[in-house]
């Protein structure tokens, strides 16, 4: 904040330079006097006398610059007011609602397993010529034999509820 304070003072130190030297204009583009109401100066404005007064002339008429296209600028700077209020911040607990079981029992929590899912199915495979027990020979050939196997299969066991 203090930051920002300074920073409007040096700006508006450099706009009222000009008219503290002596009232040299500033080397930017130059205003007609008649664009705007407002005069920068170093004495403070006098106060009113009448407030219904009309306005001079000089002020209520319009510039003969009516396809003029460069606008006028004022720049209008606040004095540095007193410093932004102190904020104050309180820290709060913060309650957050929990499931809980009933007094009378417990929960044992979940967890991951596993279980074999076994399946069969069926291989051809090729089978060697061979002699029989009761002497007979057996040409070879191929044979369809069933075939085992299985995998495991992760499951989520959820949590039990039991007497404590």
């Amino acid at each position: 904040m203090i930051r920002y304070g300074v920073l409007g003072l040096v700006a508006m130190l450099t706009v009222a330079a000009p008219a503290w030297a002596g009232g040299e204009q500033s080397p930017g583009p130059s205003l007609p006097s008649t664009t705007t109401p407002f005069k920068v100066t170093t004495q403070p404005f006098p106060a009113s006398r009448a407030v219904s007064a009309p306005l001079p002339e000089s002020l209520t008429a319009v510039p003969e610059h009516r396809h003029q296209h460069r606008h006028a600028t004022t720049i209008v700077a606040a004095p540095i007011a007193a410093p932004a209020p102190q904020v104050i911040v309180v820290q709060q607990p913060v309650y957050y609602q929990t499931a809980a079981a009933a007094p009378s029992e417990c929960v044992s929590p979940g967890y991951w397993a596993y279980r074999w899912v076994p399946y069969t199915t069926t291989q051809t495979v090729w089978v060697q010529g061979s002699w029989a027990a009761d002497g007979s020979w057996t040409d070879s050939h191929w044979e369809s034999r069933p075939y085992s196997s299985g995998y495991y299969d992760p499951i989520w066991v959820p949590g039990q509820p039991y007497s404590c």
